[in-house]
């Protein structure tokens, strides 16, 4: 059962963390069915062959015992030879597919220290404390339950071929095609249980995938004081703290452009600065800056002011000063009044023109 106190889904650090430790959402039952798979891929694939194979296998054994004359490790040597031919492959095509089945659910991955061993599970106390746990009960329980399918499968198998294998237990075993005939149908009969069965326990096994999957994110989540630490850690790294600052720049762009439509005046320089400020009489003591900037972000605030109907006054001495002194949201420096307020007393001059104007 998870901690209540990992109340926070694991950060990106903890989880490559976790990979290291080859802690990962991992079905050992999706493993052993793939193993299953390739298995029968080869019986199917070899069925005649593999069937011809094994007749010949029972036919030297059993052949050979007459024969006392005979040199008995020419015998065993034969078996062994044609075992080998058919185990070999079998082998090797379980193996392929049991990686294969570990790559589809964890990738390619390495793990060293999960290779080394953990003496604390000799311990007979905690075996017990793992057996009885939640999650030890949810393994017996799921073990319990595939037993049961596997048992209930092959008895239906077996008691739907009952007369098949009734009937090869009347047969001759002397010649050879009584037992290339016994060999392929019990076989077959094999066959059939197997892939029954597999088709079963990979329907089990996607399931208990995706139990271990839920399973591990519930093992890997973080408290409060993990993720914490977590935060000090990636905040100490330069990379991320480039990032952060990165955004913040951004996000404070795009908070000072908003402001610029508010400005009364954008005093430039008239291409490469440009300062906006804003000045009420009624409720500011001083005119303060709305936004400042240089080069392309002074043509931002030049475009935005245009769009706006804001006056774009040049004055290259002020709007050097301005840029250099004062600060974004921020009342403009005392030596700076009286030049802002002939800026704005010629702004209110100008706009007062326009409105007679456009009243005439």
């Amino acid at each position: 059962m998870a901690d209540p106190e990992k109340i926070y889904p694991a950060t990106p650090h903890k989880r490559n963390e976790s990979r290291k430790r080859g802690q990962v959402a991992k079905s050992q039952d999706l493993s052993a069915v793939f193993n299953l798979i390739g298995v029968l891929m080869f019986f199917y694939l070899t069925k005649y062959t593999v069937w011809d194979q094994m007749a010949s296998v029972y036919s030297v054994a059993f052949k050979a015992i007459p024969l006392v004359d005979q040199n008995p490790i020419i015998s065993f040597l034969s078996v062994m030879r044609i075992l080998g031919s058919i185990i070999t492959p079998i082998l090797l095509l379980g193996m392929i597919f049991g990686v294969l089945g570990n790559i589809l659910q964890i990738g390619v991955m390495f793990s060293a220290e999960a290779l080394i061993p953990k003496f604390d599970k000799l311990n007979p106390i905690n075996g017990l404390k793992r057996l009885v746990s939640i999650r030890g009960l949810v393994e017996l329980a799921k073990s319990v339950f595939k037993l049961s399918v596997i048992t209930y499968v092959v008895t239906s198998v077996l008691i739907d071929n009952y007369p098949t294998l009734l009937a090869l237990g009347k047969a001759g075993m002397s010649h050879t095609k009584s037992v290339s005939l016994v060999v392929a149908t019990a076989g077959g009969i094999a066959f059939e249980i197997m892939l029954k069965v597999a088709l079963i326990l990979l329907i089990l096994a996607i399931l208990d995938y995706l139990y271990q999957k839920w399973q591990h994110e519930q093992d890997i989540r973080m408290t409060k004081e993990e993720m914490r630490e977590e935060m000090k850690r990636t905040e100490g790294d330069p990379e991320i703290r480039r990032r952060i600052r990165s955004v913040q720049r951004e996000l404070s762009m795009a908070r000072m452009m908003k402001e610029v439509p508010e400005a009364d005046a954008v005093i430039t320089n008239p291409t490469h600065i440009a300062i906006a400020i804003k000045y009420e009489y009624e409720t500011m003591e001083a005119p303060y800056v709305v936004a400042k900037g240089e080069r392309q972000v002074a043509l931002k605030i030049r475009e935005i002011a245009m769009e706006n109907g804001i006056p774009t006054i040049e004055n290259p001495a002020l709007a050097r000063a301005l840029y250099k002194n004062a600060e974004v949201g921020e009342v403009i420096p005392m030596e700076f009044y009286q030049a802002v307020a002939e800026v704005l007393a010629y702004v209110d001059e100008l706009t007062q023109r326009f409105s007679d104007l456009s009243a005439a």
